[in-house]
């Protein structure tokens, strides 16, 4: 029997409170198959089994929570205070991931799917563009993103400041993704402005008709 072909990958990013994860929902209803990396990692620690358990037997059984996961919040106060400790959890976390993400590839692969979309928020941090054959960032205004999450996710605006700090600025997405998607005015335009940036890269792409996505948005 031939072998499947393995899907192209497209790269999403984009900073908190971007309107990323709406691009992402956007696409996704269109028929694309879009992997979120965030939520891939959060299972490692949201889910009682392999990736809780050596977490505990990492950082201690101090950080299980009564439900047999990890105390998310509890850890990341560790994590951001000891390098090494961050280290150790990126390592157990990442390699689950990296399973779980080839295991959604392979079944896109097995149905034909000739593109797949990587949900991915640090994926410019992690230096990790040249493993997709686009990347897409979403951008939007500082205070707007500040206010999104704000009022949607109930953080203060120091906790969001914070993150952004963490990750690249704008002018880096600007240089270093092949398109952007701006979300600066209401949804019917951002999802007119996810549309043009998938359809821009599918043609660079060459998918041809009937291909998944190749009408995508429309």
């Amino acid at each position: 029997m031939p072998h499947a072909t393995s899907p192209l990958r497209l790269g999403l990013t984009g900073g908190i409170g971007s309107g990323k994860s709406t691009v992402a929902d956007l696409w996704r209803r269109a028929g694309l198959r879009v992997i979120d990396l965030d939520a891939h990692s959060r299972r490692v620690l949201d889910v009682p089994g392999d990736g809780v358990e050596d977490a505990v037997a990492r950082f201690g059984e101090q950080f299980r929570t009564l439900g047999g996961t990890i105390d998310r919040a509890a850890l990341a106060r560790l994590v951001f205070a000891d390098g090494d400790a961050r280290a150790d959890l990126e390592r157990l976390v990442l390699s689950r991931v990296d399973i779980a993400v080839a295991a959604e590839e392979a079944e896109a692969a097995r149905a034909g799917e000739r593109v797949v979309v990587h949900d991915s928020p640090l994926l410019l941090e992690k230096h990790h563009e040249a493993e997709y054959r686009g990347v897409v960032a979403v951008l939007a205004r500082r205070e707007d993103r500040i206010d999104r999450v704000v009022r949607d996710r109930g953080k203060d605006r120091a906790y969001v400041e914070s993150i952004m700090a963490a990750q690249v600025t704008d002018l880096e997405r600007i240089r270093r993704a092949d398109r952007l998607v701006l979300n600066t005015a209401d949804r019917e335009t951002l999802a007119a402005r996810a549309r043009h940036a998938l359809d821009g890269m599918l043609a660079v792409l060459g998918t041809g008709p009937g291909d998944p996505g190749d009408s995508a948005l429309r």
